[in-house]
C-alpha cells in the first residue's frame, strides 16, 4: 500500500483502487462543529424532552397514566423541585466541560471517500471467502464435491466453495454482489453493530457500578444515596446526582463506550440523544401503552421507578436492557407483590398532611420497607 500526502489530505492507494482519500468532513451545521454539537446536543434534548414532561406535569396532563398521583411527589421526596433543577444544571455543566477538555485540540474529523470503502471492504471479503472452503472440510462438508453439485447453476460460486480463487480473480475484478454486500456492510451492518457495541459497553459498565453503588454502604450513603432521595420520579431529576457518580458512572462510561466502539461525532450525537431520551424516559413518571422500549425488553419507567421504592433498592439496576438483571438474579418478578407494596405507599401516603414544599418521610418508607404485613423479600 502506497501512502502519499499532500497538504491536508491523504491518500493511499490498493490493488484495484487508484487511490483513497482522507479528508476533512464538512460539520452538520456551519456554525459548530460536529465535535462541539456532539457534546452539547444531549443536553438539548433533556432540556426539550425533561421540559415536555414537566409541561404534561404541571397541567396534569395524561394524569392517568401516572405511576404515582402527583401529590405523592411532595409529600415523600426529600428535596424540592428547585434543589434537583440546581443538581441537573450542575450535572450539564460537568458534562459539556469535561466533554470540552476532551476535544481540546482534537483535529478534524478525517473521513474516505464512500466508494473508496466500499471497495476496501469488497476487496477483503474477497479475501476472506478463503475461508469457506477450509470451514466446510472441518464440518464434514466435502467441498470439491460440493463445488461440482452447484457448477450447472453458478460457476462463480462452484469456484468459491472449491477455493480455486485463481480462477475468480483471473479479471482482478469484483463482482457486483460482493460490492452490493459490501455497500451494506459499510452503511448499514457497520454502523450497527458499532452501536449495539456502545450499547453493550454502556449497560455493562453501568450495571455493575451502579450495583455497586447500592452493595458497598460507604457509596450508597456518600454517593449515590442523593439520587434516591427521589421516591416519585419526575423527568427532569433523571440525572440529579452526586459530582462522582456524574464522573464515573454516567461520563465515563459513554467515553469508554465511544472509544471501544470508535463512534465517530455524529454516531455520538445519535448514540448520546437516544441515551438521554432513554433515562428521561425511564424517570419521567409515566406508564404510556404505546411506550416502544416498554414492549422492546421490559426495561421503562415502570421498571426503574420500582428501583426507587425504598424496598426495591435492590433490584433493578440495569438502565438500557434487562440483561444482566435477569443472568444475576436481581429483576424484580413478583409483580402481584410490588403492586401490594405500591397500594401500601399510596395507602399511608393519603394519610399524610400534603405539605408546600417536598420534605419527604423517612418513617414512612422504612414502614412500607419493612414494618406491617409487608416485608421486604
Amino acid at each position: 500500500m502506497k501512502i502519499m500526502t499532500s497538504g491536508n489530505t491523504t491518500a493511499f492507494q490498493v490493488s484495484s483502487v487508484s487511490s483513497c482519500q482522507l479528508s476533512p468532513q464538512k460539520d452538520l451545521l456551519p456554525w459548530i462543529s460536529d465535535n462541539i454539537l456532539a457534546i452539547i446536543l444531549p443536553t438539548v434534548v433533556y432540556t426539550i424532552a425533561g421540559g415536555f414532561f414537566h409541561v404534561l406535569d404541571r397541567y396534569e396532563l395524561f394524569s392517568n397514566y401516572r405511576i404515582h398521583p402527583s401529590e405523592d411527589e411532595l409529600k415523600r421526596n426529600h428535596i424540592t423541585r428547585w434543589e434537583c433543577f440546581k443538581g441537573v444544571v450542575r450535572y450539564h455543566i460537568i458534562q459539556i466541560t469535561i466533554g470540552l477538555l476532551l476535544q481540546w485540540n482534537a483535529g478534524l474529523q478525517m473521513v474516505s471517500d464512500e466508494a473508496c470503502q466500499i471497495h476496501e471492504t469488497a476487496r477483503k471479503l474477497n479475501h476472506a471467502r478463503k475461508i469457506i472452503p477450509t470451514s466446510l472440510n472441518l464440518i464434514g462438508i466435502d467441498a470439491k464435491k460440493l463445488s461440482r453439485a452447484v457448477a450447472g447453476t453458478s460457476s462463480k460460486l462452484a469456484y468459491t466453495i472449491a477455493g480455486d480463487y485463481t480462477t475468480i480473480d483471473r479479471s482482478n475484478s469484483i463482482d457486483d454482489g460482493l460490492l452490493t454486500l459490501s455497500k451494506l456492510c459499510v452503511t448499514v451492518l457497520t454502523p450497527i453493530l458499532q452501536f449495539l457495541l456502545a450499547l453493550v459497553v454502556v449497560d455493562t459498565y453501568f450495571y455493575f457500578t451502579h450495583r455497586l453503588c447500592h452493595v458497598n454502604r460507604t457509596l450508597y450513603r456518600i454517593v449515590h444515596a442523593q439520587h434516591h432521595r427521589i421516591y416519585v420520579s419526575y423527568a427532569y431529576g433523571a440525572v440529579y446526582a452526586h459530582w462522582l457518580e456524574t464522573l464515573f458512572l454516567d461520563i465515563l462510561s459513554f467515553v469508554l463506550a465511544g472509544k471501544i466502539a470508535q463512534l465517530s461525532p455524529r454516531q455520538s450525537m445519535l448514540f448520546g440523544s437516544a441515551a438521554t431520551i432513554k433515562t428521561i424516559g425511564d424517570h419521567c413518571g409515566y406508564v404510556f401503552p404505546w411506550d416502544p422500549l416498554r414492549w422492546l425488553n421490559g426495561n421503562g419507567a415502570r421498571f426503574h421507578d420500582l428501583h426507587h421504592q425504598s424496598w426495591g433498592l435492590k433490584y433493578n439496576f440495569s438502565t438500557y436492557t434487562v440483561f444482566w438483571d435477569n443472568l444475576l438474579g436481581t429483576t424484580w418478578a413478583d409483580k402481584e407483590g410490588a403492586e401490594k407494596r405500591y397500594q401500601r405507599v399510596r395507602d399511608l401516603t393519603s394519610k399524610k398532611p400534603l405539605e408546600k414544599e417536598a420534605t419527604g418521610n423517612r418513617g414512612l418508607e422504612r414502614m412500607v420497607a419493612e414494618g406491617g404485613t409487608i416485608k421486604a423479600e
